[in-house]
């Protein structure tokens, strides 16, 4: 797992970098996305997020499941392919809409 983002209601504001606050958003070595999961809030598909690798847009992934914050890696997880992050590269999680009244859990793999 590259990213493992626990996101309070408050914090999952529209425009916000969910993964600004993460050391493991930036490293020193290449590593490889091959996937991006989004669970929480209140109701499926009422909360997504824009991933981003340095300035490449990787995909927008909504919400899977509501009101929990286990990821299923076999149903929650939206595979990418095998995306390069060069060393030095920012993980970018950019929060599409405001968070209903639950917390918002993403995991990028």
């Amino acid at each position: 797992m590259l990213l493992n983002l626990h996101i309070l209601t408050a914090a999952a504001l529209v425009g916000v970098d969910l993964a600004a606050n993460d050391r493991a958003n930036v490293s020193g070595r290449p590593r490889v996305m091959t996937g991006v999961a989004c669970v929480g809030s209140v109701a499926i598909n009422d909360f997504w997020v824009d991933v981003f690798i340095g300035n490449h847009f990787v995909g927008r992934f909504y919400n899977t499941n509501i009101a929990t914050n286990a990821i299923n890696m076999s149903a929650d997880v939206m595979p990418v392919g095998r995306k390069l992050v060069p060393a030095g590269d920012k993980i970018a999680v950019i929060a599409g809409v405001n968070a209903g009244a639950g917390d918002v859990n993403v995991g990028v793999y």
